[in-house]
């Protein structure tokens, strides 16, 4: 990220400076995360990670505890359940865990589900939590560290098999004050064990907030993790999160996110290699419009040799939205037999939308088959000609052939309810930003 000179404390370090101890078995780990803040500074424009980025909606927004929000409560929260997880889901609201929403009692033997501060004696926890996270002189992951108050834990054996997906269903309602919300999740898969996340973050109204998730995954030798991360926070959030996953010999880490909602989004995926023979996806689909801005910053690191890692991003940028790509291929000097695959695809349906990609590979070894790429196009007007010669409409063609180049990344999404719902909301996109937006 590059060193931050010292500047004066930003929101995040006042709010987190005054923050009551109330769960007093993180206390090392708030201590730890409270003295890093205090001697780091808040990121700027002039530090090339952040140079596309403008983080003033974050310095200039007055944001309170959530004690003093004024948060208004829940309603209509089955509606977001996916019918899989019907036993296995765990419901949060503004970070906070919510009992009576939550059903766990159906994944079978050696599959540990829960909340955080329910497990901080697991053994697991004490191991892990907290120790994944190598997001260096990054303020967000600090503030994290010292705000939170619960989060997501899933543990599974030696050879378990999870029975359902797992739903973590992160809710964020409406208040009168904006607020930060810092939710947490811990996933360590055993050797050989086998699991699918549904994480879900979910604004209910359209006010303002801020959430900083923090997801630390372990996959050891032989597991099987396939996440699907969905954003749909409300249009004047903002969402800064920080997952990573670490990856051992023969296990798989599949990774899908979907970036639908936000003011501001900025997503920082890291897959680190921790031995050979691994597989691993990073992909992800972006749909935008209006003066969203969507920022992702991602790291594949392959530390060992004979491993295949594939990123597709997929981006639809439409009205004065602005989408950030910054993807880092890592191959490191004793990593060979390496086959990484990486790829930025990006569709403007607007003049005024703006694209900044940079797709970066790092090889330290001579055996490899590495490959990245970015485009950055409008509609075919020869397909779309094509396509109203058959008897569409010029706003209908616009919209099927934006509806197909985004649905290639969701096709993996092996959850039938999930599949469909973002096949939904590729069309209720698509369908909005359709031909009068385009030629506006």
């Amino acid at each position: 990220m590059g060193n931050l000179t010292k500047a004066e404390p930003s929101i995040l370090h006042n709010l987190a400076i005054h923050a009551p101890e109330n769960t007093p078995q993180w206390s090392n780990v708030r201590g730890k995360n409270l003295k890093a803040l205090n001697s780091t500074a808040f990121p700027h424009r002039k530090i090339e990670e952040w140079r596309f980025t403008d983080l003033k909606p974050i310095e200039r927004t007055e944001f309170v505890p959530l004690s003093e929000a004024g948060v208004l409560p829940a309603t209509d929260i089955e509606k977001y359940f996916i019918p899989e997880s019907d036993r296995s889901r765990l419901v949060f609201i503004n970070g906070r865990f919510q009992e009576k929403y939550s059903s766990i009692g159906g994944l079978g033997k050696g599959v540990t589900v829960g909340n955080l501060n329910a497990n901080a004696s697991h053994e697991t926890v004490s191991s892990y939590f907290d120790k994944l996270v190598n997001y260096e002189e990054d303020v967000f992951t600090m503030f994290n560290g010292v705000m939170f108050e619960d989060g997501a834990f899933i543990h599974l054996e030696k050879g378990a098999k999870a029975e359902a997906p797992i739903q973590v269903l992160n809710l964020y309602t409406d208040a009168s004050k904006p607020f930060v919300a810092t939710p947490r999740m811990l996933v360590v898969a055993e050797e050989e064990s086998d699991v699918t996340i549904i994480e879900d973050h979910i604004g209910l109204s359209e006010n303002r907030y801020l959430t900083i998730p923090v997801c630390e995954v372990k996959t050891k030798k032989g597991a099987h993790i396939h996440h699907v991360r969905i954003q749909r926070d409300s249009i004047n959030a903002l969402h800064v999160s920080r997952p990573i996953a670490y990856v051992e010999k023969n296990a798989e880490y599949h990774s899908y996110t979907i970036t639908l909602g936000a003011k501001l989004s900025r997503n920082e995926p890291r897959v680190v290699q921790e031995d050979e023979e691994v597989n691993f996806t990073l992909d992800g689909l972006v749909l935008i419009d209006g003066e969203q801005i969507a920022d992702t910053h991602s790291v594949m690191d392959h530390r060992f040799s004979h491993a295949n890692s594939h990123q597709l991003h997929k981006v639809v940028v439409n009205g004065s939205a602005h989408s950030i790509f910054n993807g880092k291929i890592f191959v490191r000097r004793d990593a060979q037999k390496i086959d990484s695959f990486q790829e930025n695809r990006n569709l403007l349906l607007s003049i005024d939308g703006l694209v900044n990609t940079k797709p970066q590979l790092e090889i330290f070894a001579d055996d490899v088959l590495c490959s990245h790429g970015a485009t950055i196009g409008q509609l075919d007007p020869e397909e779309v000609f094509y396509l109203q010669s058959r008897g569409m409409t010029e706003e209908k063609a616009k919209e099927v052939l934006t509806y197909a180049f985004a649905l290639e990344t969701i096709e993996n999404v092996k959850v039938e309810s999930v599949h469909k719902l973002l096949i939904e909301e590729v069309y209720r996109y698509t369908k909005a930003n359709s031909v009068e937006k385009v030629t506006a």
